[in-house]
């Protein structure tokens, strides 16, 4: 093994030197380069003692970024050998928005945007099919409670707040949004997808997304009859009645 440090771009560099520290970043771009590497070995590519190059392993593997692995070297005791996870690689540039970008552009392409629509109403479904066994409840508050705590755990930092007879529904990131800018489609869909997960006794308005500049993706949540915020009689919620993608104003779903 190679026991030079690892070269890196200036803004990689930057970044994780930043994130990290100047010797652990180099453990973590040494042990990407090389795959996996030994304590001695990582304490020769830092220049510094095992000693102190464990410390940083221990910090480190606390963090989730490398892992340990004991392996028998010939005659002599077994060794632990270091590599990264998966989260660690994660800390280097990743290609997959690029990539999703242009899947979508490709498609739109396709017979007049007829390829993005199939896309589109393909993953409203499963969406919806993901979030149906999570959001059960009766009342509608706790229905968009529900739907705000699945949204959160995907990365959308949702909330819901009360709002007159109705409630707000907030998404504070997007976690699509470099795709939303460039096919603001896919908010449409998203919002047809709530409507058709809270149920017909429900209307949703989409007023503002990230993707369109706005603070906060936020949906004006209203119950069709003035009862629906509270608990209706056992079986009174219809579901899958909303119509299969957004209409044509991208407002009203």
């Amino acid at each position: 093994m190679s026991t030079d440090a690892t070269t890196t771009t200036p803004l990689a560099g930057r970044s994780l030197v930043s994130l990290l520290g100047e010797q652990r970043a180099t453990i973590v771009q040494v042990l990407r380069r090389d795959g996996d590497a030994s304590v001695s070995e990582l304490a020769r590519a830092l220049d510094i003692s095992e000693v102190a190059t464990r410390r940083h392993l221990t910090v480190l593997e606390e963090d989730g970024l490398v892992a340990a692995q004991t392996v028998k070297q010939g005659r002599g005791r077994p060794a632990a050998r270091y590599s990264l996870t998966a989260d660690a690689r994660r800390l280097f540039p990743q290609g997959h928005d690029q990539l999703a970008g242009e899947l979508l552009d490709f498609l739109a392409d396709q017979a007049d945007g007829d390829g993005l629509r199939q896309f589109l109403r393909w993953r409203l479904q499963r969406q919806v099919e993901g979030l149906r066994d999570a959001v059960t409840a009766e009342d509608l508050h706790e229905r968009l409670q529900q739907l705000a705590s699945r949204l959160s755990e995907a990365g959308y930092a949702a909330s819901v707040t009360p709002d007159g007879d109705g409630f707000t529904l907030k998404q504070h990131h997007c976690a699509i949004q470099d795709a939303a800018e460039e096919h603001p489609e896919l908010c449409a869909y998203e919002a047809a997808g709530f409507a058709r997960v809270l149920g017909s006794d429900v209307k949703i308005s989409r007023r503002e997304t990230l993707a369109e500049g706005g603070s906060a993706c936020v949906c004006c949540v209203q119950p069709r009859t003035a009862s629906a915020t509270t608990t209706p009689a056992s079986g009174s919620r219809a579901r899958g009645t909303q119509p299969s993608g957004p209409s044509g104003r991208g407002d009203e779903l």
